[in-house]
């Protein structure tokens, strides 16, 4: 090939390139100009959404955009999986805290939360047609937005649109608005593999938080909280079930609910009960007065004063904190006291019947428990209660027997793990009564609904019951029950091996006695039973040398047996 030949064929060559450079500047500068100016205004209402772990660490990053000009805000819901906070940054670069949840729903991965501060809005719309151009919008620090096609629309849920789009965004865009050509948002974003959607964000803004979403499947996923409901009674039951939540979740929907509902009395409630749970009483006392000067009830305002107080003024052993919150029984006494005389109600005259006990005047205690029998109030609880007035008035164990009965005839049936505490009382009366069998079976009741949640001493207190009774297997079988809920406890391994003794299991009473000692080497009780079931085992010398420390220690049965085995 000649050099000229060459030189034509790359001039040619240069001006196809030219060209196609010329068509390809052409094309972004038609499709940038062909984004209409609404599209633009539509990215205002867009952000970067970032969800961050515990540690501070960053979970995920997505977009998203708000409906309100209060921080109302859709985006993707799987970034909110295991995260503990969250963030936005807005078209305008402001950053705004996610402050909680107010729904999600995890087949569409789409969500509704609330951010602090003022919002631009987005306008929505509920049309959508195919074919129809639509704008995958971004905010301008972000790029710019994609044009896309909608090739077919479904319906969900009856009213709301499913968009198949086509478009050249990627995964990136997931969670931003997709625009029409008037501005408005029809949905929000999807990639995922081949396939591309909008899903209606009118769906998601329909979300209504209520009193049980707290315990929503979906939202339990995320540590950030859920939002309170707009009514009052459901705020309530949001309010109850939050406490089951970490205290930081519970507190801080605890202070919404006060902000949201100043003159309710259950916000102001809650908060002085997490304060007390903090051994703030303090504060806790001014969250009180400030129930009494805000709540519209205020009946109920003095009464909640007064249930804290008594409570913490008979459980509290911390005397410096309830002298320095102004709290005792006399308090208690007085606010109850403002209760009645607002509204003389049967639970505030429980109530004060009860601080009456707490301060010593059974006589009195036992008149006003009694005058409430006769009300509508009519409960277990007063009979319980009755008898233990009656108990320190010096009444006999029949009459106390008989109030106690009739605590457990007024019990609902079938029984409920309400009743147990009823069982527990009675059977410790017919233990005292020398009634063991039928203590046991009320102890037993006691256990079946509790069951799980009792510790080494209910066991030990029952097995002292059963070896009054000389139900030996069953005695057994509890102190070994209590040595394995408290093995550093040395009693109920010493207790274990005076029952095996009994029973002529001699090894296994020398073994339960060295177990004793082991945690507690000045036990004479543990020598002796030690000492007693080797002389029996053919262990004689070794034995004797036990007894005699147990006689050492100052055990008083060691010497009678000294004389026997020398």
């Amino acid at each position: 090939m000649c050099i000229d030949t060459y030189k034509r064929l790359m001039s040619m060559k240069n001006r196809k390139l030219f060209f196609l450079f010329l068509q390809l500047l052409f094309f972004v500068s038609l499709t940038s100009m062909a984004q209409p100016g609404s599209i633009k205004k539509a990215a205002d209402a867009t952000f970067t959404l970032t969800t961050f772990m515990a540690d501070g660490s960053i979970l995920a990053s997505t977009n998203g955009f708000f409906i309100s000009t209060d921080g109302v805000a859709i985006g993707p819901w799987k970034p909110f999986v295991g995260a503990d906070k969250a963030v936005v940054v807005d078209a305008k670069g402001q950053k705004h805290n996610v402050e909680c949840l107010l729904g999600a729903n995890e087949i569409y991965d789409i969500a509704k939360f609330q951010v602090d501060g003022k919002t631009i809005s987005g306008s929505l719309s509920a049309t959508v047609s195919a074919p129809e151009t639509v704008w995958i919008a971004v905010a301008p620090k972000s790029g710019s937005a994609v044009k896309a096609e909608v090739s077919s629309v479904e319906k969900f849920m009856d009213k709301y649109n499913y968009a198949i789009l086509k478009s050249a965004a990627t995964e990136k865009m997931n969670g931003a608005p997709v625009v029409n050509e008037r501005g408005q948002i029809i949905g929000i974003f999807n990639a995922g593999g081949t396939s591309q959607s909008a899903t209606d964000a009118n769906y998601a803004k329909d979300f209504v938080v209520k009193g049980l979403s707290q315990n929503d499947v979906a939202l339990r996923q995320s540590n950030i909280r859920v939002g309170l409901p707009n009514s009052l009674e459901e705020s309530v039951v949001a309010l109850m079930l939050s406490s089951e939540k970490p205290v930081g979740t519970h507190e801080a929907l605890i202070n919404d609910f006060i902000v949201k509902f100043p003159q309710a009395n259950e916000g102001y409630y809650a908060k002085a009960n997490l304060l007390v749970a903090q051994n703030d009483l303090v504060n806790a006392d001014k969250v009180l007065q400030e129930e009494v000067n805000k709540a519209t009830s205020k009946d109920e305002a003095h009464y909640n004063y007064a249930r804290i107080v008594y409570l913490n003024s008979v459980n509290n052993a911390n005397a410096d904190k309830l002298k320095a919150a102004g709290w005792s029984l006399d308090k208690a006494l007085n606010e109850v006291g403002k209760a009645i005389a607002i509204k003389s109600l049967e639970v505030y005259r429980h109530l004060q019947a009860q601080v009456i006990f707490a301060k010593g005047d059974y006589a009195k205690a036992y008149t006003e428990f009694d005058a409430l029998t006769k009300t509508p109030f009519k409960n277990p609880e007063l009979y319980l209660e009755m008898a233990q007035s009656r108990q320190h008035l010096g009444a006999t164990d029949k009459e106390i027997l008989d109030l106690l009965n009739q605590s457990i005839a007024l019990c609902d049936t079938p029984y409920v793990a309400t009743s147990a505490p009823y069982f527990l009382a009675r059977g410790q009366q017919l233990e005292k009564m020398g009634d063991y069998r039928k203590a046991m079976q009320d102890y037993y009741t006691y256990e079946y609904f509790n069951q799980g949640r009792l510790g080494a001493e209910f066991y030990y207190m029952r097995e002292q019951c059963e070896v009054k009774g000389r139900l030996w297997q069953q005695a057994l079988q509890d102190i070994l029950v209590a040595s394995r809920l408290d093995p550093k406890e040395a009693l109920y391994p010493t207790e274990a091996g005076s029952l095996l003794l009994r029973l002529g299991k001699l090894d296994a009473a020398i073994s339960a006695a060295q177990q004793a000692i082991q945690l507690d080497s000045s036990l004479p009780d543990a020598y002796l039973i030690l000492g007693v079931a080797q002389c029996q085992n053919n262990q004689k010398a070794e034995g004797v040398k036990n007894i005699q420390k147990a006689k050492e220690l100052g055990n008083a049965q060691a010497e009678t047996f000294l004389q026997k085995f020398k």
